[in-house]
Parts: C-alpha cells; sequence; structure tokens
C-alpha cells in the first residue's frame, strides 16, 4: 500500500508465470509472461505516497541493512528454500536452498563463521531443538547474532537466551555474547505467540523444561558430544508426521509431560538468571581463568606508518622474564636501591598528620620492588607505596596519543589485507561511518556480501585483533547516539583498551621500571579513558598505622 511492487512468478511444469503490478494499494497490471521458475518480488520508491513517513527513514545503507537483516533471519530459518537477495542492482544473500540450515549461514555470514560453530541437537519429551552454536572464542559484544526459531518463525525470548548464556557460564568473557542460531520444534499449543503486536515475542506453558532442554542440549554441544542429547523424565512422544504444525489445524490433542523433578537438575541460578534478562539487564560471566598472554606495552609518541610494524619499544612485554620480589643481583645493579631508612620505634604518641593529598606524581626517586598478581605495579620512596594498574595506564596513554593524532592519525597499512566477516547490519553501519573510521585509523573497502576488507588499521592494534575491534567498534556504532565528536571519542577508547597491555601479562623488571617511570611523570596519568583509577597511593603514615606502629 505504500510502495509500487512487481510480482513475477512460475510454478516448475509452466510454460508461462504470472506478473501483477502494484502501486501504492492498487492493481496496476495483471497478466501472462515469462519467467524464470520461483517468485520474485521487486519493490520500488517504498513510501511515495506517504512522504511524512517518508521523512522519518534513516540513510539508505541503514534502511537497507534492515531489510538484509529480516530476509537472512528467515533464509536461515527455510534453508530448504533459496533465497537472493538484490540491492543497488548487487547481490547481497544468495542461499543454496538445499536443506541445510549450515548452507545458509555460510551464505549469510561467511566461511570463517561457518566453519567454526558446533552442531547442536537435542530433545526433551515434544521439544526438539538443533541447530548451531558458536565456540567460546567467537563471541559479540551484544546479543544481535543471537537467532531463534521457534516451529519455523525466527522470535525474541529472555527464556532461550537465559538459557543460552547459561550453558556458556564460566566460559567467556565479561560483556562477551555468543552467537547462535537455534531452530526449536514443538507443539503450537505450548506456546504463546500473541504477547506481541508483530508475534516476534513467545511465552512458554512448560518455561522451565524448555529452558533445561537448550540449556543442556548448550552445554552437551561445548562439550563435544555430537550425538543427539536426550533428556530423560518427560514422556517422548512422536507426533505423526501429517499432524505437525501444519497452518489449518485449530487443536490438536497433546499428552501433557509433567516432571516431578528436572533432570538433570538446573542450576542455583536459573531463577535469578531468568530475572536478569527479563529486567534487562546484561548477565556478566566471569571465566574460570585467563592465561598469561605476552603483548608489547606500546610506546606512546611512537608514530609513522609503513607496511611493517614499528621497532620494538623499550619496555615491551617480554615472555622470558618474570618478576621477583626480590631481585637477583644483576636486577639490583639495573635498579639502584633508595638509602635505607631504619624502622621507626614504636611509639604510642602519634607522628606527624596523614598527608590529605599524595604527593605531587612524578618521578619522585621510586624505586620498583615488583608486581602483584602480574597486573599492579609496585613501587616505593621515601613517602611511601605506589601501586599502578599497567593496563589501565596504558590505556591512559594510548588514548591520549590517539587523540593527539587526529586528523593525522598513524595507520599501518597491511601487507596482506585482511578480510573480516560482519553481519549485515555491522557492514553497513561500518560503510556508513568510513570517513569516522579513516579519521580513528582503519582503512576499509567493501569486500562483498557481509565482508570488509581491512587495509589499513591504526598504529597499535596487533593484525590478529583487528577482527575482534571491528566488530565490537561497529556494535558502538550501532548504539551510540551521542554526536560526531562523542562517537569518535568511543571510538579511541575502544581502540585504546584493546590495544594495551593486558592484565595477567608477565613483564620484563627493567620494562616495568620505564613504564612506572613515564607513569609517573604525567600528571594527566590518574584515570582511564573510562574513569577506573590508574595510580593509586598509600602513605607511609598510613601503612605504619595499619600495623600499629604509630597511632
Amino acid at each position: 500500500s505504500v510502495a509500487r511492487v512487481g510480482l513475477l512468478t512460475r510454478t516448475k511444469g509452466q510454460t508461462e508465470g504470472i506478473q501483477i503490478t502494484v502501486e501504492g494499494g492498487e492493481e496496476t497490471g495483471y497478466g501472462e509472461t515469462g519467467c524464470p521458475v520461483g517468485t520474485t518480488v521487486v519493490i520500488r520508491d517504498l513510501f511515495f505516497n506517504v512522504p511524512a513517513r517518508s521523512k522519518f527513514l534513516k540513510k539508505d545503507a541503514t534502511e537497507g541493512a534492515y531489510v538484509e537483516q529480516v530476509v537472512t533471519q528467515i533464509a536461515i530459518s527455510r534453508p530448504q528454500v533459496a533465497f537472493q537477495l538484490m540491492k543497488e542492482g548487487r547481490e547481497c544473500l544468495s542461499t543454496p536452498g538445499d536443506g541445510k540450515m549450515l548452507s545458509a549461514i555460510y551464505a549469510a555470514n561467511g566461511r570463517d563463521l561457518a566453519g567454526r560453530m558446533l552442531a547442536l541437537l537435542g530433545t526433551m519429551g515434544d521439544i526438539r531443538i538443533s541447530g548451531y552454536i558458536s565456540p567460546p572464542d567467537v563471541t559479540r559484544a551484544s546479543r544481535n547474532q543471537q537467532n531463534f526459531f521457534i516451529n519455523g518463525r525466527w522470535v525474541r525470548s529472555r527464556t532461550l537466551t537465559a538459557a543460552l548464556e547459561e550453558g556458556y557460564r564460566g566460559r567467556l568473557m565479561n560483556g562477551r555474547y555468543p552467537l547462535c542460531y537455534l531452530q526449536l520444534e514443538l507443539h503450537p499449543a505450548a506456546l504463546d505467540v500473541n504477547v506481541h503486536p508483530a508475534k516476534m515475542e513467545v511465552k512458554f506453558s512448560r518455561e522451565k523444561e524448555v529452558f533445561s532442554a537448550v540449556y543442556h542440549s548448550v552445554v552437551s554441544a561445548l562439550e563435544g558430544n555430537d550425538d543427539l542429547v536426550s533428556l530423560k523424565g518427560a514422556p517422548s512422544r512422536e507426533l505423526p508426521r501429517e499432524e505437525r504444525f501444519t497452518g489449518e489445524q485449530q487443536e490438536i490433542p497433546i499428552v501433557e509431560s509433567r516432571l516431578p523433578r528436572p533432570v538433570p537438575t538446573l542450576p542455583e541460578t536459573f531463577r535469578s538468571t531468568q530475572r536478569q534478562v527479563a529486567s534487562g539487564t546484561q548477565l556478566v560471566y566471569r571465566s574460570s581463568g585467563e592465561q598469561a598472554a605476552s603483548s608489547p606495552l606500546a610506546e606512546p609518541g611512537r608514530s609513522g606508518s609503513g607496511a611493517s610494524r614499528p621497532a620494538a619499544p623499550p619496555y615491551a612485554t617480554s615472555p622470558r622474564h618474570t618478576l621477583r620480589l626480590r631481585p637477583e643481583v644483576a636486577d639490583e645493579e639495573a635498579l639502584p636501591e633508595a638509602p635505607p631508612v631504619s624502622a621507626p620505634v614504636c611509639s604510642s604518641v602519634s607522628q606527624e598528620e596523614e598527608p590529605s593529598q599524595p604527593p605531587a606524581q612524578g618521578d619522585q626517586g621510586v624505586r620498583i620492588v615488583g608486581e602483584l598478581f602480574h597486573t599492579y605495579i609496585l613501587g616505593e620512596n621515601q613517602e611511601g607505596l605506589w601501586l599502578i594498574d599497567k593496563h589501565a595506564a596504558h590505556e591512559r596513554m594510548l588514548f591520549d596519543q590517539l587523540k593527539g593524532q587526529l586528523g593525522q592519525q598513524s595507520v599501518q597499512l597491511l601487507l596482506e589485507p585482511q578480510a573480516v566477516a560482519l553481519a549485515p547490519g555491522e557492514k553497513a553501519i561500518c560503510l556508513e561511518k568510513r570517513r569516522l573510521l579513516e579519521r580513528a585509523g582503519f582503512s576499509l573497502e567493501d569486500f562483498g556480501p557481509g565482508g570488509l576488507l581491512v587495509r589499513g588499521a591504526p598504529m597499535y592494534l596487533e593484525p590478529k585483533d583487528i577482527p575482534f575491534v571491528l566488530s565490537d567498534l561497529a556494535e558502538r556504532l550501532l548504539n551510540f547516539r551521542g554526536g560526531e565528536n562523542e562517537l569518535l571519542e568511543e571510538l579511541l577508547k575502544s581502540i585504546a583498551c584493546k590495544a594495551a597491555v593486558k592484565a595477567g601479562m608477565i613483564t620484563d623488571l627493567v620494562e616495568l621500571r620505564q613504564f612506572a617511570e613515564k607513569v609517573l611523570s604525567q600528571d594527566g596519568v590518574r584515570n582511564c579513558p573510562h574513569g577506573r583509577p590508574c595510580v593509586a597511593y598509600i602513605s607511609r603514615y598510613q601503612l605504619e598505622k595499619l600495623f600499629k606502629r604509630v597511632l
């Protein structure tokens, strides 16, 4: 009713097809014509007769991404149908229609993602689950890539989201979410599809069983079990072929399955997890642990471009050395100790009043005495103890450097351009904001359906981190509602955070000293770009009071 629509259709075995044209809801043409087998729908001049609505449309790239997202969801939910989507004369989606969901995922998201997905099969009573989930090292910064299909229809469900993420508990970094394409088959009488005007949200009559089925299927797939997961305890009922989910049926008798107790027992966090998702809060799961890795402490102030990475800075991270609280003689020669100070005598009389402010930040002859948890640098001087969060401090220094280079951003040209697979919406927003990403240090090109070609990246990023960072930036671009300057600052914060040395990385003692001297000599390094403190100070008086040396 709000566009000019043309439809061509021909069934197999017919020599001629039918053509129908409609303009603004009025049929303007109908007749036989030659056309290929299948159905082609062409939509032109959307909202041509409703100019008031047309004013609220976003840019063509954004609106096109919405269309592509909907068609992609339908194509993956119906892999037995071949879909082809043309946009501005280019093919942006083409599925083979071979009945395999993985083939449709491949067509929509590329080989890299499809090749990493884990198959999932599960059943509980009359609930059947199939599809694919991502391994724990393939994640996104939001839940946009979580797709659930019930009886072939894409839906949103807080119960399914909670069950999926509960299955990943302890396997993901904070703020990262898994990808999934899960198809659930259950009787239509077991769910309510009328809780949303567009029927995109559903409610289940047996919510606990659905949660349990999805949760245990996900856990089994992550643990490498490729067999069908059959959760006993609910009577399994095989529906006859003709009885399965046809649109003409009004009522189908169903044997209600009752579970006196879920088997296996659901996690204790089930109810709290559902409440968190229902309230719209993010689920934050702590990983079981991080492996210590090695990454350079890139030196702010070093700029330039070229095909190769810059020379290693003087305090580049080295995996060959670990720090000791008591350095050996060789290390002590590199780090001269401060003059010895005799321990104060215990006294019942209070010493000098505790300073209200830490001394002005500067070198101040601070001596590095070690590192705590491979995260916090410990340094001492005559007045007290300094603690430096090396990730937060390095992040602040990189952010200040990146912000100071706006307009003359240091870009490393990659020896081999890197193809990055993104979701349709992520790709569209990156192309729409290409100029902004170029100011942040990226050089991008369109690389066909679902992909971008990265020819250059910010100087401090490792090439292996580019897909992760670009996906994260796309999520920020999609969700940010501020002005361009604020958005650019957020992009630089994200780049600095990903490029900074990570907590837990082993750093050489000499490198720590050079880095600490640089941090303490800059008064601006007090907080990271996100507001967390970089440096903490404990005065000598506070330490002595803690150990009851003074009153």
